[in-house]
């Protein structure tokens, strides 16, 4: 099981080798079981729609492009309790993350799964959190 970060996944969605990591990450993730946050696919789409704004791609291309997410095997972490989200908060503002990629990085280590990211600041977080990463 792999938890995998929406902006790394639209960056395969769109083809886009230069934010994206190497084709042999994708060849260990695609047969893998990936396990995201509940607001996951809310961020690929809102990267789809950034895409379409900054001429990247055109807007009828925008669903063939996500429909492209059903090779993969995708399942949804729990949501965020409302007693976890003072936790939440504290230690994103404890390692310098929004909410959003500290989730990421909490169920990486709550589940003991790699975390696929090329954001630097989720890296390092989830390294000093003995939390494996993708791209190695």
């Amino acid at each position: 099981m792999i938890i995998i970060d929406a902006s790394l996944f639209a960056a395969w969605l769109l083809n886009e080798r230069d934010h994206g990591p190497a084709d042999a990450v994708w060849e260990i993730v695609l047969p893998e079981r990936i396990f995201v946050p509940v607001h996951w696919p809310n961020e690929v789409a809102n990267a789809l729609r950034r895409a379409v704004r900054t001429k990247r791609i055109r807007s009828d291309e925008v669903r063939p492009i996500a429909e492209r997410a059903s090779e993969f095997r995708i399942d949804f972490a729990a949501p965020t309790s409302l007693e976890e989200i003072g936790d939440l908060a504290t230690e994103a503002l404890e390692y310098g993350l929004s909410t959003y990629d500290m989730t990421y990085v909490r169920i990486a280590r709550d589940h003991q799964c790699r975390l696929a990211t090329i954001d630097r600041s989720m890296r390092a977080v989830a390294q000093r959190l003995n939390v494996r990463i993708l791209p190695e």
